[in-house]
């Protein structure tokens, strides 16, 4: 009986010894692994799809240019307060906002047509932050002008594969009040990724890339919360 209790302790004590140098090393090694593997996806996907265009637009307080975001990373979108999705597309704008509220180094540059009472827009939905968030507008010739000519129209399917880049429409012509894209551009102006405003898997892209990216900040680290996730 006594040796058999001994052998059996012997087993124990072995699948112990297996769990401990094998399994739970290996374990941990896949988990970083996969984790290594999907930020690396993530990063190739970050491509350079041409540079910040200059502009000059009527801003808050008056005519501003592009220095405005000039060395920030920057989330550019075309906002028309007149079409139906605006609310929901601005409600992504606002979480992502508070998500990145602490960092001083990420704007959101929103183009608004040239009716657009920008003071009214900022309070209805709850953008007074001067620091981050820039309101401009101007004419539709000259907001279809940025898009044609330096941000383009680009092709997204409804699931875009893994670490794939983005194709642009050849022979479109922009409508700057319907243009459901956000674009990102890095601190150096570099336009790095297109994202479409309606879909969920591209805005969660979207906030992946930001976090990733986003240089790092030694008082916080910007992290991506599952609870406060777009």
């Amino acid at each position: 009986m006594e040796r058999e209790q001994k052998k059996s302790n012997n087993y124990l004590q072995a699948a112990m010894l297996f769990l401990l140098i094998i399994v739970f090393p290996g374990g941990s090694w896949i988990y970083m692994n996969m984790g290594y593997n999907r930020s690396k996806t993530a990063l190739s996907e970050l491509q350079d799809y041409g540079h910040l265009p200059a502009f000059q637009l009527t801003g808050m307080n008056g005519t501003v240019d592009s220095s405005l975001v000039n060395g920030q990373m920057t989330l550019v979108a075309f906002i028309n307060p007149g079409q139906t999705e605006t609310k929901d597309r601005m409600q992504v704008l606002e979480t992502l906002h508070r998500q990145f509220d602490e960092r001083n180094d990420f704007k959101l540059l929103l183009h608004l047509p040239e009716s657009a009472d920008l003071a009214g827009f900022q309070n209805a939905y709850n953008l007074k932050d001067d620091r981050q968030i820039y309101l401009v507008k101007g004419n539709s010739q000259t907001l279809s002008s940025l898009i044609n000519n330096n941000y383009r129209i680009p092709e997204l399917p409804d699931v875009r594969e893994p670490g794939s880049s983005v194709n642009f429409q050849k022979n479109g012509a922009a409508d700057a009040n319907n243009y459901p894209y956000y674009i990102l551009i890095d601190e150096k102006g570099k336009i790095r990724n297109y994202y479409h405003a309606d879909r969920n898997e591209d805005i969660e892209r979207m906030v992946e890339h930001i976090a990733l990216i986003l240089p790092r900040d030694i008082e916080g680290d910007p992290r991506l919360r599952r609870d406060r996730e777009l």
